[in-house]
């Protein structure tokens, strides 16, 4: 079971990356939004259905984040171990998803589809790292499995209304 965990907790992988296991697994993270959003995006399946998918995905990883990560940490004697990175995936898909919510008619541009990755990627890397505010109150307060996932879904929701915002400003100003 444990290996189970491992697994996915560390995103096939990505959280054992011997360098920045954290942005490894944010990039994983773009490539396999941008991987399902294009899939959804070029096929038959409705806008309606993306977002129940991703709802769904984010809910389910979330909640199997909260409950397996405590007891995949255990081996290390930590809570939040750097090689646990599904955290950083549901923020990172967070972010991503609900931008492209509101801008999907925009989307057909590929030079605003690139902006969309590189900012949402690095904004989300910025407060992940630098863990500003309530983001760093819930990494410092909730030492459990909620905590190791909740401070990456407030950096992604961050990273998401920033982003909606600037993208909105410039399409009106452009």
């Amino acid at each position: 079971m444990i290996k189970l965990h491992e697994i996915f907790l560390t995103f096939f992988f990505c959280g054992k990356a011997k360098k920045a296991p954290g942005t490894i697994g944010s990039f994983a993270a773009v490539i396999f939004w941008f991987l399902i959003a294009g899939y959804f995006f070029n096929s038959e399946v409705s806008f309606t259905a993306q977002n129940i998918f991703w709802a769904i995905f984010l809910l389910l990883a979330f909640i199997y984040g909260c409950y397996a990560s405590p007891i995949y940490a255990k081996k290390f004697g930590q809570i939040d171990h750097g090689s646990i990175v599904l955290d950083e995936v549901v923020g990172q898909i967070f972010a991503l998803q609900f931008t492209f919510i509101f801008l999907a008619d925009y989307f057909a541009q590929p030079k605003l589809i690139a902006a969309h990755l590189l900012f949402c990627f690095i904004f989300f890397r910025f407060f992940d790292i630098k863990k500003p505010s309530f983001i760093g109150y819930a990494d410092r307060n909730f030492k459990n499995g909620f905590g190791v996932m909740f401070d990456d879904l407030i950096c992604g929701i961050v990273t998401a209304v920033i982003g909606f915002a600037i993208i909105k400003l410039t399409l009106i100003i452009l």
